[in-house]
């Protein structure tokens, strides 16, 4: 195979037969196409005699949502690789362990996390998982902090900066989240009954869209840590036992904000949803709690760990002088709080939005959530210095949702 072509159910366990010794000579082949996003195909081939499987990510030179009318590079499956294997040794398996990079057919072959669930419809289901917070911390912190200035020799890390520029896929974030969706814009994906809202509340208010400005500009310009670049509840795979990150492809230098902002954005949703459309009882107040709970420690176990090992791995002289880490870790979740704002934003009214809230059956109840969202959300854009802690968020919370 030494010319790119689209692979399908068919082709693509001749493919892998081709390309990796991982089946038994006598397996059973079968292969399904499991992809849900919006950039790629991905394919489970499993040996039904054996019980072995494995998983087939290949690029497409398009946005699937969009047909070819949005052409993308199909090159960025090399950076998802390369960053995948960088965080699987930082993180010790917080991602799936990649088997082979393919650069002519654009293919990643790796590990099979069928075992797992995305984090985002178990939520929504209303499952709990106890170990998320303190693994998707460790994620973030060891992912964040020890590819920054601070740990990294400053020459690797600007090395590290040009060899992880990738401009189609921060242009769509420039693009879909800090402008569109505070903007009247084509592809803006937006209710009816939410268009005058939309109107009054983010396109009309001159304060928000100074502050939503600066905040693009600083995902532009500021070359902080190796970001994953799109981290939400639809790029963690989840167990009971396990947490697991996947689909880095938006990997580049940015600020550390927007990847923990993207999270704590996605749990809040997903509390809205919730809040709004379970049925009352004891399932939801259980629920609820438990996602306060976990909006709440995902900021401040973060924090705190940020500051905990700060001592142990920080190299630059500098970084060490009193009072430095404070003002750089407050400094972080100061601009965390408007990323989140940004991502709630954008999932409401945006071009890619998230099944948590449009799931809501109820059309009220719907409105009532979508509005809570981008109400809180301008809040963390504007006041986005004063939401720092997870209680900043859960009185947010509480001052909305009634």
């Amino acid at each position: 195979m030494d010319k790119y072509f689209e692979l399908n159910v068919d082709s693509v366990i001749d493919y892998v037969k081709s390309k990796i010794d991982f089946f038994s000579s006598d397996a059973e082949y079968k292969c399904n196409e499991i992809g849900d996003g919006n950039l790629n195909l991905v394919f489970r081939v499993f040996d039904s005699k054996n019980n072995k499987s494995l998983i087939v990510k290949q690029s497409l030179p398009y946005v699937r949502a969009a047909g070819e009318d949005w052409p993308l590079d199909i090159g960025r499956g090399e950076i998802e690789s390369r960053i995948l294997g960088i965080e699987y040794k930082l993180t010790d398996g917080l991602v799936p362990e990649i088997y082979i990079y393919d650069p002519i057919m654009c293919c990643m072959v790796m590990e099979d996390l069928s075992d797992y669930v995305i984090m985002r419809y178990g939520l929504i289901d209303g499952e709990i998982y106890p170990k998320f917070v303190d693994q998707i911390s460790d994620f973030m912190v060891k992912t964040l902090l020890l590819t920054s200035d601070v740990v990294m020799e400053h020459k690797e890390k600007k090395e590290s900066v040009k060899s992880f520029i990738n401009p189609e896929l921060c242009e769509i974030t420039e693009d879909l989240v800090f402008t569109e969706p505070f903007n009247i814009g084509a592809r803006n994906n937006i209710e009816e009954s939410l268009v005058e809202f939309h109107k009054t509340h983010i396109v009309n208010d001159e304060k928000l869209s100074l502050e939503t400005a600066k905040m693009k500009f600083d995902f532009m310009n500021n070359a902080q840590a190796l970001l994953h670049g799109d981290l939400h509840t639809g790029s963690i795979f989840v167990n009971k036992d396990s947490t697991k990150v996947i689909d880095p492809e938006f990997a580049f230098y940015g600020p550390m904000a927007y990847d923990i902002g993207n999270v704590i954005a996605n749990l809040i949703m997903n509390y809205l949803s919730a809040f709004y459309g379970m049925a009352d009882g004891d399932k939801k107040d259980d629920f609820c709690r438990y996602m306060l709970s976990t909006i709440r420690d995902t900021v401040d176990v973060t924090k705190a760990k940020f500051l905990s090992v700060w001592d142990d791995v920080v190299t630059d002289t500098m970084a060490k002088k009193k009072g430095f880490k404070e003002f750089y870790v407050e400094d972080i979740f100061a601009n965390t709080a408007g990323v989140c704002g940004c991502e709630m934003t954008r999932r409401t009214v945006g071009f890619a939005q998230v099944k948590d809230l449009n799931s809501i059956e109820d059309d009220s109840a719907r409105y009532k959530a979508k509005t809570t969202n981008l109400l809180i959300a301008k809040e963390l854009i504007i006041n986005r210095t004063t939401a720092v802690t997870g209680q900043n968020y859960l009185d947010l919370l509480s001052k909305y949702c009634k």
